[in-house]
């Protein structure tokens, strides 16, 4: 019943890319200049934005801001009554690719229909290059993109394989080879990712990137109620790689008269350790809006980010933009990120953790010279200057008109 009302969406959806696409190539033959079309996979965004989904919505709106940039977004072919749903919004002078199915009948050829029809619309929008934010393209868009940028978080897959999951693993070990091999050019969110990058696969160094993230606005805080006192905070998803048991370990070791606040989901292959966090002194919380996150952070003590690998690090930025004097693991990326605003520990020394912990609840004008530095170190990263940075690497591997 549906085929004939679906046909109708895919026809005049690509018709109207197609009259758009002769305009562009009229005004491009008449003009020196055009802009720079860039296709965006935003798939990140049909679901609640994590560090992935922040980064790329932060990208896209200072993306938004240039003259001679046009943007056009692509995620899932067809839209219907039922989703999927967009959980950020994006920029109002972006075009959003997609065949509008809504407050029509649903029939079980709209996918396939949609999915075959999709690579012709996507080959319609002209983008010269198209940016990957979350390590790959999907299989549809790859199928037409001539130029692409991809971006890289970490490589955990590689340095750590143990600490994922075996579905995540293989699928990153699949798509990866095939995607560093024919990308244009990769952006890493850290020194120390490139650094990665280029100990595991062939490539031309000159095509790797190092771009650091940048922080958003910080959100006004609402008041959380009922924290203890006095507490040292540990805030991400709880899984191994984040290290929360030499934490714990450090914590039991102290002489404090204060608790350890850890906010954060229990996530994969982390159900042994739920009962440490009902252990004295210890308040665990759950996943928290951005508001009261933001009132944990300001209350806190002290900050400690115990992870044993990080792409980039994100709550150490955020702990430090709140002036939380802020104690992170010596690994990966996080002295890169936290420089000299930080102390740092061995993350398998958990004696090592507590002396440091130590130190900062017990000098006070350590404690001072951690949180002055650390807002002046976090204000060193902007998204305005990311989105520049990624903006002159997407220019440069630009498609060739015509």
């Amino acid at each position: 019943m549906s085929l004939i009302p679906t046909l109708g969406v895919v026809a005049h959806t690509l018709r109207h890319e197609l009259v758009a696409r002769l305009r562009r190539a009229w005004r491009s033959a008449t003009r020196r200049e055009r802009p720079l079309r860039i296709g965006v996979d935003i798939r990140p965004f049909y679901e609640p934005l994590t560090g992935v989904g922040w980064y790329l919505y932060y990208l896209l709106h200072e993306l938004a801001k240039y003259d001679d940039v046009e943007l056009v977004l692509f995620g899932d072919a067809r839209v219907t009554d039922l989703g999927p749903r967009l959980h950020a919004d994006v920029p109002a002078n972006a075009h959003l690719c997609v065949f509008d199915l809504r407050g029509r009948p649903h029939g079980r050829l709209d996918r396939p229909i949609t999915a075959a029809a999709y690579v012709a619309l996507i080959e319609l929008t002209g983008c010269d290059v198209f940016f990957a934010a979350n390590y790959f393209l999907p299989r549809l868009h790859s199928a037409v993109a001539r130029k692409r940028v991809i971006t890289i978080h970490d490589l955990t897959y590689k340095r750590f394989p143990e600490l994922l999951q075996k579905e995540t693993l293989e699928n990153l070990d699949r798509q990866m080879m095939r995607e560093i091999g024919i990308a244009d050019a990769i952006i890493c969110v850290s020194e120390s990712t490139r650094n990665d990058l280029l100990r595991y696969y062939s490539v031309d160094p000159s095509r790797a990137v190092a771009i650091h993230s940048g922080l958003g606005t910080p959100a006004t805080a609402t008041r959380f109620e009922g924290l203890p006192s006095r507490f040292i905070l540990f805030v991400s998803t709880i899984e191994p790689r984040k290290n929360l048991e030499t934490l714990l370990d450090a914590f039991e070791r102290l002489d404090y008269d204060g608790s350890l606040v850890v906010v954060g989901k229990v996530g994969w292959k982390s159900e042994a350790i739920v009962p440490r966090l009902r252990a004295p002194g210890v308040v665990h919380l759950d996943y928290l809006p951005a508001a009261q996150l933001a009132s944990v952070y300001e209350q806190a003590e002290v900050f400690v980010f115990p992870s044993i690998y990080e792409g980039f690090g994100f709550p150490l930025l955020e702990a430090m933009a709140r002036g939380v004097p802020s104690i992170a693991a010596r690994s990966s990326s996080l002295p890169e990120i936290g420089g000299d605003a930080a102390l740092y520990f061995d993350p398998l020394d958990a004696g090592e953790l507590a002396a440091q912990i130590t130190r900062v609840i017990s000098d006070r004008a350590l404690h001072d010279e951690l949180a002055r530095k650390g807002v002046a170190r976090a204000a060193e990263f902007r998204w305005d200057e990311a989105a520049a940075k990624t903006l002159e690497v997407l220019s440069e591997r630009r498609r060739p008109a015509g």
